[in-house]
């Protein structure tokens, strides 16, 4: 479910909290949030350089 501005009521968000971030912050979830971002690009930046092929390129060649 997307965010709507016209919707009606209190926002809630995941398990029925009123506010998006209530307690402590792991920030262990944002290094593996980001992690698997870069590895994701990574990896589709080497399969264009592949389908193009552009297999000399240094996106190709570059190892993940």
């Amino acid at each position: 479910m997307g965010f709507n501005k016209y919707a009606a009521g209190n926002k809630v968000y995941g398990g029925g909290r009123p506010m998006p971030t209530v307690g402590p912050v792991d920030p262990a979830g944002y290094k593996e949030r980001d992690a698997l971002k870069v590895r994701r690009t990574a990896m589709l930046r080497r399969m264009q350089a592949q389908q193009s092929g552009n297999y000399m390129s240094p996106n190709n060649l570059r190892r993940s």
